[in-house]
């Protein structure tokens, strides 16, 4: 198993590895589309438990997780990402902007959160960025 450290020290030409967890076929499905020809997609899932079963085994770099999905929801996902995967930057994907929401899942460890329907260049860089951020963190920057 690689450290924080083995992640944050990649070079640009390893690909960048996604998991993708939403409970709507047809978001996954787009997302997975449009994604897989920048990321390395490793899984796709639609529950909050398949999510964090998923980032312990792949251990991505990033996890672009709905906030509401069955299995616990995004809070439940976004906790045991963190715990399982502490390197990988998770990335909240919902139409639900409610203060309270959003703050909650900043807390448990989420990066940044997204509003659905973001155009897929748009939702690269934010990949990128979040990944930029969560090195420099795992660095104590």
């Amino acid at each position: 198993m690689d450290s924080i450290s083995d992640h944050a020290d990649r070079t640009t030409d390893t690909p960048i590895t996604l998991l993708i967890a939403d409970d709507d076929p047809v978001t996954r499905s787009m997302l997975s589309i449009a994604l897989a020809r920048r990321f390395d997609v490793v899984g796709v899932v639609e529950d909050a438990q398949q999510a964090v079963d998923t980032a312990t085994l792949a251990r991505p770099d990033v996890a672009l997780v709905d906030v509401q999905m069955p299995g616990g929801g995004g809070l439940t996902a976004v906790r045991g990402i963190v715990h399982a995967s502490p390197h990988t930057a998770v990335v909240m994907l919902s139409s639900d902007e409610s203060d309270e929401s959003v703050r909650a899942l900043l807390s448990e460890g989420a990066v940044c959160y997204v509003r659905k329907g973001i155009d897929a260049h748009e939702l690269t860089a934010i990949v990128q960025r979040a990944i930029r951020a969560q090195r420099r963190h795992a660095a104590g920057q």
